[in-house]
């Protein structure tokens, strides 16, 4: 009986860990394509995978053809750096021309993209 108990308790460790592992895994923007405001891409979004707020912000740049680069601020060492610059505070977080956008803000996103 104690085996199986130490059997099930080992197991569900491999299995929650294995978890974590491949959730962290997926697929994010590398590093190596860095993505910066100031070089010509006057969009950048810092976000999260997890994030259904950034999910949406992404939909709406989408839908108006929006060109924008993102980082995921859990993935990526750079964009952890410029989001913290920029005050940080929560995802999604924007900057757009050079404009702070702070969480899903549609009314602002759309009146950025009408006057870029």
């Amino acid at each position: 009986m104690r085996f199986v108990k130490v059997f099930s308790f080992v197991l569900g460790a491999i299995v929650l860990i294995s978890s974590v592992y491949l959730i962290n895994a997926s697929t994010v923007t590398p590093d190596s394509v860095a993505c910066d405001a100031s070089n010509d891409n006057d969009i950048v979004l810092y976000g999260a995978v997890w994030c259904p707020y950034c999910e949406q912000t992404r939909q709406l740049l989408a839908s108006h053809n929006v060109d924008y680069c993102e980082y995921d601020i859990e993935r990526s060492a750079e964009g952890y750096r410029q989001y913290e610059s920029l005050g940080g505070g929560g995802v999604p977080l924007m900057l757009f021309n050079g404009e702070v956008i702070r969480g899903y803000n549609k009314p602002e996103i759309e009146w950025q993209i009408q006057n870029q």
